[in-house]
């Protein structure tokens, strides 16, 4: 492989010897006091759930709903999804939980259409308008 040595050094000289200085990003700038100010990251959404079928629901796999876990609307803990429950045709129709800090271990069974799926980092939480109270009041099923 040839290269052209004497170019590039050329290009690096005349790069070194440039007066002007480098050109911010976009959207920085330089206050009075002398500080930096850049622009915020842009964040790109979690990519909405898509999945469709029997033994999906809100666009979620099963396997994505038994790994979500039980939120209040505050975003409080309320327990993990231990298992979906489907009808006939493989529609998924409740899950049971298992609320957080039962001893012995409580699970419930709540009808899927009084949830709503969120992202929660890389994965979703199922988001209940109910109490934990509420929660404990409903019928145990079995594991």
């Amino acid at each position: 492989m040839m290269t052209n040595r004497p170019l590039l050094a050329l290009l690096l000289g005349l790069a070194a010897c440039s007066d002007d200085p480098p050109e911010p990003p976009a959207g920085t700038e330089l206050t009075s006091n002398g500080a930096i100010v850049a622009p915020a990251p842009v964040l790109t959404p979690k990519a909405l759930p898509s999945a469709s079928g029997p033994g999906t629901a809100f666009g979620l796999t099963t396997r994505q709903i038994e790994d979500a876990g039980l939120v209040d609307v505050r975003g409080t803990d309320l327990g993990d999804v231990h298992r979906v429950e489907t009808d006939a045709s493989g529609n998924i129709v409740d899950v049971v939980i298992e609320i957080d800090d039962t001893d012995p271990d409580r699970f419930v069974r709540l009808p899927l259409a009084r949830l709503t799926a969120v992202a929660d980092g890389d994965g979703w939480d199922l988001r209940a308008a109910t109490s934990r109270d509420e929660l404990i009041a409903l019928p145990q099923v079995e594991r």
